[in-house]
């Protein structure tokens, strides 16, 4: 089960949370979130995380020539994309060479541009909470959704993930389930990580 902890801000804080040895952490940048990096980020935040933990920036609806740049200007690994950007946008990033983690409503299972419209142009999907604005909502959906459905390439789960969730996470049985998604759950503050929350639950997920 890999581990992705989001929204992170604080070059300190940061640091903390890679002791911890997540698989992916997330840089946000879009002006919309609580946790946005900002127009010019200090370029250190993205050279604090170690070999094999893996740099992914969130975007919304941005710009794909935009997306290229930051991308190679702060040496991401992937990026997370978590608007309404098609199956088109998300191939173009593949041709690229830029893995994309494709965010989408749980619902999206039952048809419609659902996950076999990005089997192509994503590495991963990453099924949230819907809600009117875009970002976290710290509320789960219902997991069952995701269960008996078929999903064809590896995606993480997100949506309100807490420190008492562990053992419904370890009991969750999709081939496909690849990861999950951490973020306003484990805070003290839009940002800045739990430490001692994130230490206590990824102990218990990879148990």
């Amino acid at each position: 089960m890999k581990i992705k902890v989001c929204g992170l801000l604080h070059p300190e804080n940061i640091e903390a949370v890679c002791t911890l040895e997540p698989d992916f952490v997330g840089y946000i940048f879009y002006p919309g979130s609580k946790r946005y990096v900002g127009k010019k980020p200090d370029p250190a935040i993205f050279g604090i995380p170690g070999d094999g933990i893996l740099k992914t920036g969130v975007f919304v609806n941005e710009e794909i020539s935009k997306v290229e740049e930051i991308f190679s200007l702060y040496r991401l690994d992937l990026v997370q994309l978590h608007g309404e950007e098609s199956p088109q946008y998300c191939q173009i990033m593949k041709d690229a060479g830029i893995p994309v983690i494709k965010v989408l409503n749980p619902d999206s299972v039952n048809g419609g541009s659902g996950p076999e419209a990005y089997k192509k142009g994503a590495e991963y999907l990453l099924f949230d909470t819907p809600a009117k604005e875009y970002g976290g909502t710290g509320r789960k959906f219902d997991w069952d959704l995701l269960e008996e459905s078929f999903i064809p390439i590896p995606f993480l789960l997100s949506g309100g993930i807490g420190p008492e969730d562990g053992t419904a996470i370890r009991e969750l049985r999709h081939e496909r389930l690849f990861g999950i998604d951490l973020n306003s759950r484990f805070e003290l503050s839009p940002g800045l990580k739990d430490v001692n929350l994130l230490e206590g639950f990824m102990k218990e997920i990879r148990k």
